[in-house]
């Protein structure tokens, strides 16, 4: 078989460059996060492009790739509602309600094209499923976040695929909000930063290695 030229892209990368790629875009976020978490001097609006650019596009696809991994046989009534809501799955609005009106100016404007689901949607969420469940193992040295005793264990692991979809919706929420310029240093951004920390380190067999 022929050498691919040096210039010419791959079809589709490869497991593990798709894996090294998701690496790189979490410790980019994290060193984006501590920089706000330490009050470190820097481009504020470079931070704010990454967030806004990078990270919420690995974590839309971490969502988009949980919504197609979840088995609804694990989702409480609650949840399952929540999952419907999240995929835009509602009745039609009464004619002439707030919503329906709403509903057709949205319907009135060109909708943006789907996002394909590909293998590196499914490997995001595929990912995020496991750091999720190793945040609480941390070592001290890879506890960023100050405090006295660094340590996540306090961070639950989620326990039901619902639970799974609230914590990768909190990612979300706090991502955006920080690249809009709110810089609170509270427990969502603690949770945040711990995924990413996590997520930075975790290798493709599973276990922690050096950011």
């Amino acid at each position: 078989m022929a050498d691919r030229r040096a210039d010419e892209p791959p079809p589709e990368p490869t497991s593990f460059s798709a894996f090294d790629h998701l690496l790189d875009t979490c410790r980019r976020t994290r060193a984006a996060l501590l920089s706000i978490v330490n009050d470190e001097e820097r481009d504020g609006e470079a931070v704010r492009d990454l967030l806004a650019r990078e990270a919420l596009g690995h974590v839309e696809a971490v969502l988009d790739g949980l919504i197609l991994l979840a088995r609804t046989g694990g989702l409480s009534s609650d949840e399952l509602r929540m999952l419907v809501r999240r995929a835009g799955i509602v009745g039609p609005a009464r004619p002439g309600s707030p919503e329906a009106v709403a509903a057709e100016q949205e319907a009135a404007h060109a909708r943006p094209a789907l996002r394909a689901i590909d293998g590196r949607t499914m490997l995001a969420a595929g990912h995020a499923r496991v750091v999720f469940s190793v945040i609480p193992q941390l070592p001290p040295e890879a506890v960023a976040w100050p405090r006295r005793h660094p340590t996540y264990a306090d961070i639950p692991v989620p326990r039901s695929e619902g639970e799974l979809m609230l914590r990768a919706e909190e990612l979300a929420r706090v991502v955006w909000r920080v690249a809009a310029g709110d810089e609170r240093r509270d427990e969502p951004l603690r949770r945040t930063l711990a995924f990413y920390e996590a997520g930075s380190r975790l290798s493709v067999r599973g276990g922690f290695r050096a950011a």
